[in-house]
């Protein structure tokens, strides 16, 4: 018997539920791809933080009359880091699910976690990017 935090944080006792190899031949496989995905967005965020910094360093030693600078890559590499983090992240816990005995559920739902956190990223992102758009549509309606 094992203890797991319910959703009030208290200790519940359960029944630690082992994974098969099927099943963790699926986890394995999943994480490994996951770990990829995940190196990539890594790398992608980094990149698009140092081209943004590079923009504006350069918007900044051109100090021509306009002022306005261009956080766009700085701000995408910044979320395609927190991405990549998290998709790691998530990874690690599917691959330790495979990788251990008697913690399956628990290092399972580390994992759910991990990709909750990149789903309300996404979620958050998508609602702002729906709201600008909506607010676009109904200046360009006004303007006419």
């Amino acid at each position: 018997m094992s203890y797991l935090d319910d959703k009030e944080g208290r200790a519940v006792e359960s029944s630690e539920y082992e994974f098969n190899q099927k099943q963790n031949e699926l986890l394995q496989d999943l994480a490994k791809k996951m770990n990829f995905v995940a190196i990539l967005a890594i790398a992608g965020g980094i990149l698009g933080m140092l081209a943004g910094l590079i923009v504006l360093l350069t918007a900044s030693a051109n100090a021509t009359g306009d002022r306005s600078l261009d956080f766009s890559n700085l701000i995408q590499g910044i979320f395609l880091l927190l991405i990549g983090i998290w998709t790691r992240n998530a990874a690690i816990a599917f691959k330790r699910v495979v990788n251990t005995t008697g913690r399956d559920v628990e290092n399972l739902l580390a994992a759910l976690r991990e990709l909750r956190k990149l789903y309300t990223l996404q979620y958050w992102l998508a609602i702002v990017i729906l709201v600008l758009l909506a607010i676009a549509l109904v200046a360009t309606v006004i303007a006419r």
